[in-house]
């Protein structure tokens, strides 16, 4: 059984080792089915005493040595395996911070390669994912293009670009993103966990927010996470209030460490074993002070249903029998006590070790007497949170989103008069002030869940790169059963969202931008009369020169049928608006206007059509294979297989044609053949 790694946590082994590189050749092909060879390489890092004779999980981070993660692989008993660019088509420059199906496509089978690989040489067991901005994206963009492979994914300080990465099938995601990111605004990584929500079966769902530790500035990191998904799937924000475009560690801002968080989430999805229970994420210690809430987690394995209760110094606590515990005000006399878990199923139980809350010295000046409580409302309606302090006069307030303020928010009652979907979940907190120090609130959330027959978001917002200057276009399209209005926002990386004034057509110019302008972002409220829906933020490039454009977005393979009507977009982006596009030559019966090719193919056969995108700096082109069938393409098991496995393929034993990811008791191929496989788009 898949148990020994388990007994790290409760201390029976002495963890320890270094990180190994393997060096392999990658035969795979280009973003235009041409044959490539890649010399590429990655780290394994086992930590010593973990045996090999049964299968281990394994985290892959995208960064070289990924020794951030080698504590806690010590304690939990997984491998690190650390993935690099190095040697991919984008020049080592880095992951590919845009769609890798388009740029650098080889990375996906070199993950896949590197994932094979550690399973047969290591025993390497379930799979997860994690990096950091551009490491992050490709996770994403991994999770979108190949679910099956991994049991969960992580992005830090990274959002993902919803027009070319889509999620295709549930996948559990945690997000770990600082509110002072000045590379990545908040708005847009909550934009992506808003995307895998959706995928996941989250929409409706009312988030658990939960308060880690952050001994370093006690109260700064919260974790908003919605549960009940499509087969139990999760998706998770954690908020680190102040932090910067970094892996949050120990050692700087908060002090919280972001491997406590990961591991906790992970260790929920790892493949369920037989036995008695098994604690494989144990509690963490928590520092608060006085009059805030204090979180601890713990996850077991075990045979059949497994319950939870948590107590105090050895005593039960009554209701708290979840997989975590929040204290709701931490007080004086909590200082010092344990926090442990016992995990009961048929077969016996275990008692995790215990995690000490420690609490600081109460604050001096104001104190807030009743905290703000969570709202559930429906998107469009009004919403307020209150707060009730007690300190000598004159008290000041102001409430802040996801620690930024709230432009006008200066009373005891936050009044929104209208909550729209990037409010859901969002962590609003108020800073009470007197002549003698602040006290902050514990974090109240609003979930803002959508309307039936409210609009829906067709096309998002697209990024706009124009001079100094030049205007600057803004659309969005959507659909509604009844008459829709728009409204404009805008804001940065740290202001909030505000109206923009007359701004309420589907399509917003910018007249004049100037370089003050830059990385300005814009999204779009759309109403009717059953609620709203508001479109992803993107950003505003203002450049003082013209960039030629340096990539085709679209997908370098398309079908269609004789007879039948076809329409295919060509997207450019890195350049400087206005781009020109062009698409030659074409089969009869197609034409190419606007940028959008369409109309239907006369005869079956296979064309290649180049496409360009320019601008007066420079032209840059791909080419498009359609293949035109006169019946429903079906896809053969070698393109399943490569679609699943890569640059493993070819080798049925590794592609694992038996193996069974999704729990259903079916295989891989059995689905497949069957016409059930959620990623054979051809059946």
């Amino acid at each position: 059984m898949r148990l020994l790694f388990l007994l790290a946590m409760a201390g029976c082994l002495g963890f320890g080792a270094t990180d190994v590189r393997v060096a392999f050749t990658l035969k795979t092909t280009d973003a235009t089915g041409a044959p490539i060879t890649q010399n590429r390489f990655y780290y394994v890092y086992r930590p010593d005493g973990l045996s090999k004779t049964t299968p281990a999980p394994m985290i892959l981070s995208m960064d070289a040595v990924a020794t951030n993660l080698h504590r806690k692989a010590d304690q939990a008993g997984f491998l690190v395996v650390s993935c690099s660019f190095s040697g991919n088509s984008s020049g080592n420059t880095g992951w590919v911070n845009d769609d890798p199906a388009v740029v650098g496509p080889e990375d996906y089978d070199y993950l896949t390669e590197v994932i094979n690989r550690v399973k047969d040489a290591e025993n390497g067991g379930d799979v997860f994912m994690t990096g950091l901005s551009k490491g992050g994206h490709m996770c994403l963009a991994y999770a979108c293009e190949r679910p099956g492979m991994i049991k969960a994914t992580s992005s830090v300080d990274e959002f993902m670009q919803l027009l070319t990465n889509v999620p295709r099938a549930p996948v559990p995601v945690i997000f770990f993103q600082g509110t002072a990111d000045g590379s990545v605004p908040y708005t847009m990584t909550r934009d992506t966990a808003d995307a895998w929500r959706a995928v996941n079966g989250l929409t409706a769902a009312v988030p658990v927010t939960t308060s880690e530790p952050s001994p370093r500035q006690p109260g700064k990191v919260t974790q908003a996470t919605w549960r009940g998904g499509i087969n139990g799937r999760q998706v998770a924000l954690v908020s680190i209030i102040g932090g910067s475009h970094n892996y949050a560690v120990p050692a700087i801002e908060t002090g919280y460490d972001y491997s406590d968080g990961l591991w906790a989430f992970f260790s929920q999805f790892l493949t369920p074993v037989e036995g008695a229970p098994k604690i494989v994420s144990q509690p963490v210690s928590n520092i608060q002070t006085v009059g805030m809430p204090a979180s601890f987690w713990a996850t077991a394995a075990g045979s059949g249903a497994v319950s939870y209760q948590w107590q105090r110094n050895g005593v039960d606590i009554p209701g708290a029998t979840s997989g975590w515990y929040t204290v709701a005000a931490v007080s004086a006399e909590d200082n010092g006590a344990k926090y442990q878990v016992v995990v009961t199923n048929d077969l016996g139980s275990v008692v995790s070790p215990a995690a000490t809350l420690t609490v600081g010295a109460a604050p001096v000046g104001p104190a807030i007497t009743t905290q703000p409580s969570d709202v559930d409302v429906v998107a469009g309606q009004a919403a307020s949170l209150s707060v009730v302090a007690t300190g000598d006069a004159p008290l000041t307030y102001q409430w802040k989103k996801n620690g930024f303020n709230v432009v006008g928010a200066t009373s005891a009652t936050l009044n929104l008069s209208v909550a729209i979907g990037p409010d859901g979940g969002a962590a609003y907190t108020v800073v009470v002030t007197n002549r003698l120090g602040s006290v902050t609130s514990a974090p109240a959330t609003i979930s803002a869940t959508a309307v039936p027959g409210a609009p829906v978001i067709l096309r998002n917002v697209a990024r706009v790169r124009v001079l100094a200057k030049q205007p600057a276009t803004f659309s969005v399209l959507a659909w509604s059963a009844s008459p829709m209005t728009y409204q404009w926002q805008k804001g940065t990386f740290t202001t909030n969202m505000a109206d923009i004034a007359g701004a309420t057509d589907a399509t917003y110019t910018m007249p004049a931008t100037a370089i003050a302008d830059h990385l300005t972002i814009f999204r779009c409220v759309v109403s009717n009369a059953a609620g709203s829906s508001t479109s992803a933020s993107e950003m505003l490039f203002v450049t003082a020169a013209v960039a030629a454009p340096t990539s085709i977005d679209s997908p370098r393979s398309a079908v269609a049928q004789t007879g039948a009507p076809f329409s295919y977009v060509v997207a450019g982006s890195g350049g400087t608006m206005p781009l020109l596009y062009d698409a030659s030559p074409l089969p009869d019966g197609l034409k190419f206007e606007g940028g959008v090719i369409s109309g239907s193919v006369a005869l079956a056969g296979t064309y290649k059509i180049k496409m360009t995108v320019s601008n007066s700096s420079g032209v840059f082109s791909a080419m498009l294979t359609l293949a035109v069938t006169d019946a429903v393409p079906v896809i053969g098991i070698e393109d399943w297989r490569r679609l699943h496995f890569g640059a493993s393929a070819t080798n049925p034993a590794i592609a694992g044609d038996a193996a069974d990811p999704d729990g259903d008791g079916v295989s891989n191929l059995d689905e497949f053949k069957a016409g059930t496989d959620p990623l054979d788009v051809g059946s």
